[in-house]
């Protein structure tokens, strides 16, 4: 598992990119989400890159010890964020198998208050917005299924989706409006479109603003509630 970090600070918005690229087009599309999410006043991104090798399972030279720290600084990862856009190549109408394998480690591994029988309750995920990214080799090759199964998933765990929605002009734009999507060739080899990579960054920079709204919105309901408690309960009047 490799993740790379923008600088961060207490206070910016947290937007994390969790996606498996097999030939490098996801990983453009997720570039791409990126770069319209830093666009975001107040934008921090952060990119996981899901590998092939399951999270729990040592990397060469690696003690169970140091796996143990690697795999709960990346549940510390996702439970800072505010948000997390997730990416696959469709795969016989689906995510890819290493996407959703990560998905579920991640929510059935160890953890004080984690019932595992029930991983769709898992408080990393739960409440955070949740996007989705996907390409395939042909114009009819599941980008849309993939999608769904992503937006699923991401329901399932209680994350609140945010999809770009039909675009204008809507008899003529051809994006998703599950999210953003690429046709990109059997391997890769053709790149993301002008308006493949306009639709991502639009995307990144939908979740960030919404995630920043829901950051912005818990915060004053939390100072509503702790003024509600100084004052007993009742309504503060500054000319009493």
């Amino acid at each position: 598992m490799s993740s790379s970090t923008a600088t961060t600070t207490d206070d910016a918005v947290r937007i994390l990119i969790i996606y498996y690229s097999r030939f490098g087009a996801i990983g453009d599309l997720a570039g791409q989400i990126a770069a319209g999410a830093r666009a975001a006043p107040g934008t921090a991104v952060e990119i996981v890159v899901v590998e092939e090798r399951p999270i729990g399972e040592p990397l060469p030279g690696e003690g169970e010890e140091d796996r143990r720290r690697r795999q709960l600084a990346l549940l510390e990862q996702i439970g800072r964020a505010h948000a997390v856009i997730v990416g696959s190549p469709a795969y016989f109408g689906s995510m890819a198998s290493p996407l959703k394998r990560f998905f579920e480690d991640c929510a059935t591994t160890e953890s004080a208050i984690l019932d595992r029988t029930r991983p769709w309750h898992h408080y990393l995920f739960r409440d955070k917005i949740g996007a989705a990214f996907t390409s395939s080799a042909t114009p009819h090759g599941g980008n849309e299924q993939a999608l769904h199964s992503i937006l699923t998933m991401l329901m399932h765990l209680g994350m609140i989706v945010a999809t770009p929605g039909m675009r204008g002009p809507i008899l003529e734009h051809q994006a998703a409006p599950y999210g953003a999507t690429a046709i990109t060739g059997p391997q890769g080899q053709r790149g993301l479109s002008e308006e493949e990579a306009e639709e991502a960054r639009y995307l990144g920079q939908r979740v960030a603003t919404l995630a920043g709204w829901l950051r912005d919105g818990r915060r004053i309901a939390a100072e509503q509630k702790q003024g509600r408690l100084l004052t007993g309960g009742q309504p503060f009047d500054p000319s009493a």
